[in-house]
């Protein structure tokens, strides 16, 4: 039963190690850093409004990754920050007009590749893939005190 358990674990991991890989290969593709990666398809797939603290929080990121990411976006252009009333320093990034178009010919091939990709899954095996890998992770980080 050990053996056994050890040999899917050792499945497991390969797998999500293969995803990650996947996605670094798309972002060295794209010639910029996974981090960069996660920050542009957070503005084109999720929406144009998050805090670099959202961004921090979602992907697991070091506040100063994010903040050197965005701080060379802003230098391009491709993003400005914007004040959030009420808080202290928080700031949305905003695409701007040359982000649009660098997310549009940059970033969407890579999340239609994954749209075509979850097409192709039942929706029965796309819901159990979410959960289980949800639960899993969950269950992973109450054993590991994380």
């Amino acid at each position: 039963m050990k053996e056994q358990v050890t040999r899917q674990l050792e499945t497991l991991n390969q797998q999500i190690k293969e995803l990650a890989g996947i996605y670094h290969q798309a972002a060295a593709r794209l010639g910029i850093s996974d981090n960069e990666f996660w920050v542009w398809y957070t503005l084109f797939v999720m929406g144009e409004e998050y805090s670099q603290q959202d961004i921090c929080e979602m992907w697991s990121l070091p506040k100063q990754t994010v903040n050197s990411v965005v701080a060379n976006m802003v230098k391009k252009e491709f993003v400005k920050l914007e004040p959030i009333p009420g808080t202290r320093n928080r700031k949305l990034l905003r695409l701007t007009e040359n982000g649009r178009y660098y997310c549009d010919t940059v970033i969407r091939p890579v999340f239609e590749a994954e749209y075509r990709t979850i097409g192709r899954l039942t929706e029965q095996e796309l819901d159990n893939c979410i959960s289980l890998l949800g639960k899993y992770i969950s269950y992973l980080k109450e054993e590991a005190g994380i």
